[in-house]
């Protein structure tokens, strides 16, 4: 998740409107990787610290929040 930081600070750049498609664009590809983890079993997700809860409260975000980094600061505690 580091990653979506940096192409942050790349896209700072660039006109507002490309900045934001890309953003959009990289929600759009982190929602399909959280929506995959409904694939795994409870064991599995006990085991990363997310539960399916979790899971369906990041699906559930606007489309301009990246739900990855959603999940990933909500399971920190």
């Amino acid at each position: 998740m580091k990653n979506y930081a940096l192409h942050q600070a790349e896209f700072a750049g660039f006109a507002p409107g490309a900045a934001n498609l890309a953003t959009l664009y990289r929600n759009w590809q982190a929602r399909r990787s959280v929506r995959s983890l409904e694939k795994l079993d409870d064991h599995l997700l006990q085991d990363m610290g997310v539960s399916r809860h979790d899971i369906s409260m990041a699906l559930q975000l606007p489309l301009d929040v990246n739900p990855g980094l959603y999940l990933e600061s909500h399971n920190r505690g």
